[in-house]
């Protein structure tokens, strides 16, 4: 019968399978252990349905494996579970401190989850949780996390800097739960970012797209009238409205409206800001 308590050589273990490796004997020089004592107790450990068998006869994390790693508690791991291992190696090459490699990691695992993210979108969901001792997010992204960002794998960056950013995976927002539903998250977090309040809107993909663009612009200046929003977006992002005051009062006000860290601070002069 498969023991269900995990002790510390057992965190070790998945940790390491969490890192990229597979063969028994390395994993047993990670826990000075005799690779036959630990086949043993990968057999267990596949039995709770934390790890399986490769083609090459190594181990893998699963699914669940991939839970307890997050769960960890020792704050190194709790976000890696969105890293696959070739990014984790990515990341950790940078040379980077601390909190700077967790909020490259963090923007990733944003993207990760979402598919599809603007820069704004990005900065938004990502810089007040892990800003990096940088005071504003559009240093951040720029200095520490943009050129970094688009160097990891699986990650495209846009030919254009109004278009999104793109994980070439499958993103977490698309994996099924285990009733068969894509759900989005119901994680505070996520729930109070841009990108997910876009995500609900009622607009169509091009509509969609023209607030997302004018949410960067907006979160590149800080500050903005309304006529400056409409002369520099407008023209890219029309959204198949016929006039820029159009697209203004029937399309992005309202949007703007209901977005989280967007207030409209006067409204006489109808400046815009976001914080």
């Amino acid at each position: 019968m498969a023991n269900n308590t995990l002790d510390e050589r057992d965190r070790v273990v998945l940790e390491s399978l969490h890192e990229g490796g597979e063969d028994t004997e390395s994993l047993a020089d990670s826990v000075t252990e005799s690779a036959e004592s630990l086949r043993e107790r990968l057999a267990e450990l596949a039995d709770d349905g934390l790890v399986e068998s490769t083609d090459s006869g190594g181990y893998a994390l699963t699914a669940n494996g991939q839970r307890v790693i997050a769960a960890s508690g020792d704050g190194a791991t709790d976000n890696r579970i969105d890293t696959p291992p070739e990014v984790e190696r990515e990341i950790e090459s940078f040379d980077l401190s601390p909190d700077e490699t967790e909020a490259v990691r963090d923007a990733f695992a944003f993207l990760h989850y979402w598919g599809t993210a603007s820069a704004g979108e990005i900065i938004d969901g990502v810089f007040s949780e892990t800003p990096a001792a940088f005071e504003s997010g559009t240093e951040w992204w720029t200095e520490l996390v943009r050129d970094r960002l688009g160097s990891l794998p699986s990650v495209e960056p846009p030919k254009r800097t109004d278009r999104e950013w793109r994980y070439s995976g499958t993103p977490t927002v698309e994996e099924p739960n285990e009733d068969g539903r894509i759900v989005v998250s119901d994680d505070e977090g996520a729930q109070s970012s841009v990108k997910y309040a876009l995500e609900r809107l009622s607009l169509d993909d091009d509509e969609r797209d023209a607030v997302r663009a004018a949410f960067d612009l907006l979160v590149r200046e800080g500050e903005l009238r309304a006529t400056e929003i409409r002369d520099r977006v407008y023209p890219d992002h029309a959204a198949g409205y016929e006039s820029p005051s159009e697209w203004w009062n029937d399309c992005v006000r309202g949007a703007f409206e209901s977005l989280p860290g967007v207030e409209c601070r006067d409204a006489t002069d109808d400046v815009w800001e976001y914080r």
